[in-house]
């Protein structure tokens, strides 16, 4: 269906013997359309088993589509076509080589899963690693989710008890596939309709991590961000693995911006990143080195009850931003029900982390920050009577809260009293 051997016959004829290029070069001088994405490395692999071109162990520049401008194997024809092309392409400088215009294939976008911010740019005005923490509410994703408009690329995960490296980063795993018939295969004994004979095969799934780092490497001069969510929920060490290493960046010199050390990434990984062609100008072909158009963001709550405790040195290759419950909230000045009369929500929430104050041994983390509600449901009494009064009874106050609401003793009490906004479960308000 792609006769890739009359497209390397193309190239030669035209440049002859010794010429060195890229891979994606090819695309130019195929008849017909170009392959889908996942297929191009096969065909590739089959011309060079064939002979039909061989690599150079130089790199080179990608000219087409994605990968433009990006580091890849370089490679100059094979013994079936030119014996003699080896010996005098090794005998150049890859440099010396130039493309024209003409040669530059279309672009092939299909392997790509979220499309380009056109007003993106890079360098971010944000640090390249920021862990931003503080109590609920306290607008950390928001804040990330702001800078992160400025950026051309934004992946997003979120860190649970059972996140693992395999899910962040990514690894060999079962796909489940199936073999299409000719004609309609029966199957005795299913509940469901399937469209063929199932399979399993195993293959590499990149995690958020990976993809990110794809991208990043693929389009140098473009910013990508990593946002992370909930940080502190999964256990990072383990989640990070020997990635974590790469959090260590080099902050002056020809690799400012990149990891100060590059790792071996672990078979599966290096097999992926080799075939799919994947590194940036300063790390070897198959290791893993951040460059500095990777940013990697992070929002974690220290005091939520499903944080774990994170070491001082995964810590320190973060910058941090805290932000307190003492900020004042885009819409403070929104009103909400209290004993039967309006009141400003920022007045509301300042009062109860009064009062959670005067309490020992509550961290500040778990005080109430000016997002925590949002502003449609400030309206809704149930909405205040089960997202604020149901915070502090059953996730800070547990079996303190009769003595920070005075005496209650069941949070169905607690529900008469409040009244749907018609009582005053914390007493009299403290007006700052």
């Amino acid at each position: 269906m792609y006769d890739m051997k009359a497209a390397v016959t193309k190239l030669f004829e035209k440049r002859g013997a010794g010429f060195c290029f890229p891979s994606d070069l090819l695309w130019k001088y195929l008849d017909g359309p170009q392959p889908p994405g996942p297929k191009k490395p096969a065909l590739i692999k089959a011309l060079d088993r064939d002979k039909y071109i061989v690599a150079t162990t130089r790199t080179t520049r990608a000219v087409s589509g994605a990968r433009k401008g990006s580091p890849t194997k370089e490679y100059t024809f094979g013994a079936a076509i030119s014996p003699d092309s080896l010996g005098k392409a090794l005998a150049t400088e890859a440099a010396q080589h130039s493309f024209d215009e003409a040669d530059i294939a279309a672009p092939d976008l299909d392997f790509l899963s979220i499309p380009e911010n056109s007003n993106g740019e890079y360098p971010l005005p944000f640090p390249l690693q920021v862990i931003v923490h503080g109590c609920p509410g306290s607008g950390k994703s928001y804040q990330l989710a702001e800078q992160a408009k400025k950026s051309h690329y934004v992946f997003r995960t979120v860190f649970h008890p059972e996140s693992s490296y395999s899910d962040f980063v990514g690894g060999l795993r079962p796909q489940s596939i199936y073999r299409i018939e000719a004609e309609k295969a029966e199957y005795v004994g299913s509940t469901l309709d399937v469209p063929g004979e199932p399979l399993v095969q195993y293959v590499v799934q990149p995690g958020a991590f990976l993809k990110a780092y794809q991208i990043a490497c693929l389009y140098p001069t473009k910013s990508v961000v990593l946002i992370i969510e909930e940080l502190s929920r999964g256990v990072a060490a383990h989640i990070f693995g020997d990635t974590l290493q790469l959090l260590d960046r080099a902050e002056e010199g020809p690799i400012s911006g990149y990891s100060e050390y590059e790792i071996e990434a672990r078979p599966d990984i290096k097999s992926w990143l080799l075939l799919n062609e994947i590194w940036n100008d300063a790390v070897a072909p198959g290791n893993l080195r951040l460059p500095p158009n990777l940013y990697i963001w992070a929002t974690m709550n220290r005091a939520d009850q499903n944080a774990r405790q994170l070491d001082s040195a995964f810590l320190r290759r973060w910058d941090k931003i805290y932000l307190s419950y003492l900020q004042k909230g885009s819409y403070d000045n929104e009103t909400t029900m209290y004993g039967g009369i309006e009141v400003a929500w920022g007045t509301l929430r300042s009062s109860v982390n009064a009062g959670l104050k005067q309490m020992q041994g509550i961290s500040e983390d778990k005080f109430v920050g000016p997002y925590m509600i949002p502003k449609r449901r400030l309206k809704d009494p149930n909405a205040m009577y089960e997202d604020l009064w149901g915070y502090l009874w059953n996730d800070v106050l547990k079996n303190r809260a009769s003595t920070y609401f005075e005496g209650v003793t069941t949070f169905a009490e607690l529900g008469q009293i409040w009244g749907a906004g018609q009582g005053k479960p914390i007493g009299e308000l403290i007006i700052p």
